[in-house]
């Protein structure tokens, strides 16, 4: 019996569905004809301010598609039109686009901008263990009802490593910036000048709204007797309208979120504030020294977990 399906009928289990089943009826708004067909055509755009945004995290994967040239990438939660997998294709990767819904990767698909897709649950993938290099996971990880069950899933079905690129959780802190930061928030919050918000529900797709952190995800590998993570962070910013700014320097919007990340950035790298993404790449398969090098110039730090001594 798969775990998933061992909770019996009780409030967990008829949650979940509903979670799924809201996320397909979303999707169904966006696809053609429905509700919101306009704004999801917007994400087929390479020129908008919102494009820009998105292409700054999919950079952080250039690494692993120039080191791992030949690799076989599975793209989990991809159901806008299957961007993720749209931007490794366009790599020269090899790659299947999934997701829960399959509404717009079908007219991806049928507009060739995707190659392959298949709809998938995260939490349950039909796939065999080491069927892909890589899976990547990008912005997705929050949507899901069970994450860390979707987590155990990508780690069973690749073979070299999983990538996850979601929020910082700011409220697990281990270093001094994430603990300066936390204090400031509790502060703000106790004087009322900003209420802190310390757990996120989507209203639409019903679900709680899941943040990562070093910590959690290097339990996880250490946990499965894994050695290598590699952490990167990066700040970003949305602001209603980027979907349909075009992304010009006369943009008075496009130059604002410029602004705003770059004065995060700056506090970040003087370590007073904790980078709002983490992209979080588990090694199931040690890499060599070449490929550590690549991240290490790529602003990848590495950590080393420890072996297990009863194994």
């Amino acid at each position: 019996m798969r775990f998933c399906d061992s909770w019996g009928t009780n409030m967990p289990t008829d949650h979940v569905k509903k979670s799924y089943a809201a996320h397909e009826i979303e999707y169904a708004q966006f696809s053609a004809g429905g509700l919101k067909e306009g704004h999801a055509k917007t994400w087929l755009r390479d020129d908008t301010v919102d494009a820009w945004r998105h292409n700054r995290l999919y950079n952080t994967i250039d690494p692993l598609l120039l080191s791992y040239p030949d690799a076989t990438w599975l793209t989990v939660g991809d159901g806008r039109y299957g961007k993720d997998a749209h931007y490794i294709q366009a790599k020269g990767g090899k790659v299947l686009a999934t997701d829960i819904s399959d509404h717009l990767l079908k007219e991806a698909y049928d507009l060739g901008f995707i190659s392959k897709y298949q709809k998938e649950n995260a939490e349950a993938l039909s796939f065999s263990a080491n069927s892909f290099d890589f899976v990547f996971c990008k912005e997705s990880y929050h949507h899901f009802p069970r994450p860390m069950l979707a987590l155990y899933e990508m780690l069973r079905v690749c073979k070299k490593g999983v990538v996850l690129i979601e929020g910082n959780d700011f409220f697990i802190a281990s270093d001094l910036p994430g603990l300066l930061w936390l204090s400031i928030k509790y502060i703000l919050n106790f004087l009322s000048i900003k209420k802190m918000v310390k757990h996120g529900f989507e209203e639409e797709s019903i679900n709680y709204v899941y943040t990562i952190s070093s910590r959690e995800v290097e339990k996880v590998a250490a946990g499965l007797n894994l050695r290598t993570v590699a952490l990167k962070g990066i700040n970003d910013q949305h602001i209603e309208g980027v979907e349909y700014e075009k992304m010009e320097q006369k943009s008075k919007l496009f130059m604002k979120i410029k602004r705003i990340i770059s004065f995060r950035d700056f506090l970040s790298k003087i370590k007073f504030r904790p980078y709002s993404i983490l992209v979080i790449i588990i090694f199931k398969e040690e890499p060599v020294d070449e490929i550590k090098k690549e991240l290490k110039l790529a602003n990848y730090r590495l950590v080393d977990l420890p072996k297990n001594p009863h194994i």
